[in-house]
């Protein structure tokens, strides 16, 4: 097994002398290093009654909230620990994604601003979110939603490229797998970061919450994917971090993506992912 890895560091000097690491990838494999291990994958519980098949889910839910506070001076705070039971593939990677931008805040490189930390904190109740009456509404509700959700809020606030071509793609990517060949209503997915690929094989190394880990473990943790498995990648690179304070400028119906809100109802054609993505045009991407 060749396993293809490569990440660059360098260093990128932000007003007033800040200098912090500007391979924004790295930031994201260095949070990866401070999540919990294992725990449980929470899925429907369909044997159970009523509310109760919802239980881990909406636990999660809930567990990630409790995970993300906003410090006195205004600071993110993220305590994964308080997340390390219970998790499922967007609450472990929004977890990730949070943990970097307090990293940038504690670095000097991102502004301190405790009403975008609350855009950010602002998950829903666990029984909307569950329920899908979130997906498309908020930042969250953007990471959460079926189909394309991390590109679509990546492409809105212009934070860097969305691509579908492995051939281009580095560990720390964030990275949507499409089970089948449909996009939001219907669809199987997978939310996880991109850590690299066996050169011979094609199978695809990734972190995020799983149903069975390749250390047998469920939860948090990382498995190899084979390739044949995969209908559709779509991959997410951070590069542009300072455009996340976008959002602010949003009005309130700016804050919901009429096409994630749609596609649960209607799934999306390929083209039409494509441009709300930002890759329509590119056909190499």
């Amino acid at each position: 097994m060749r396993l293809v890895r490569f990440s660059v560091l360098f260093i990128f000097l932000f007003p007033g002398g800040n200098a912090i690491a500007a391979d924004w990838n790295a930031l994201v494999l260095e949070s990866i290093a401070k999540m919990p291990e294992g725990g449980v994958y929470a899925r429907f519980l369909g044997a159970k009654k009523g509310a109760a098949r919802y239980s881990h889910l909406y636990r999660t839910v809930e567990d990630l909230s409790a995970a993300l506070a906003i410090e006195g001076d205004g600071r993110l705070k993220v305590s994964p620990k308080r997340a390390k039971e219970f998790s499922f593939c967007s609450s472990a990677t929004y977890l990730v994604f949070c943990d970097v931008v307090a990293s940038l805040q504690a670095k000097g490189g991102f502004p301190v601003d405790p009403a975008f930390g609350r855009e950010l904190l602002d998950l829903g109740t666990s029984e909307r979110v569950i329920h899908g009456e979130k997906d498309g509404i908020g930042i969250f509700g953007h990471w959460n939603a079926d189909g394309p959700g991390t590109a679509v809020l990546f492409e809105r606030l212009d934070l860097g490229r969305n691509f579908t071509q492995i051939e281009q793609a580095k560990p720390g990517d964030f990275l949507k797998i499409f089970w089948n060949d449909l996009i939001g209503k219907g669809e199987k997915g997978h939310l996880v970061v991109y850590l690299g690929r066996d050169e011979d094989s094609g199978a695809v190394h990734v972190w995020s919450s799983n149903l069975q880990n390749e250390d047998g473990s469920g939860g948090y943790g990382t498995i190899w994917i084979e390739r044949s498995r995969i209908f559709r990648m779509v991959f997410s690179r951070l590069e542009r971090p300072e455009n996340l304070q976008k959002w602010l400028s949003f009005s309130g119906d700016e804050k919901t993506s009429g096409y994630l809100v749609r596609i649960r109802q209607v799934p999306s054609s390929e083209s039409e992912m494509r441009s709300a993505t930002g890759m329509e045009g590119h056909p190499s991407e």
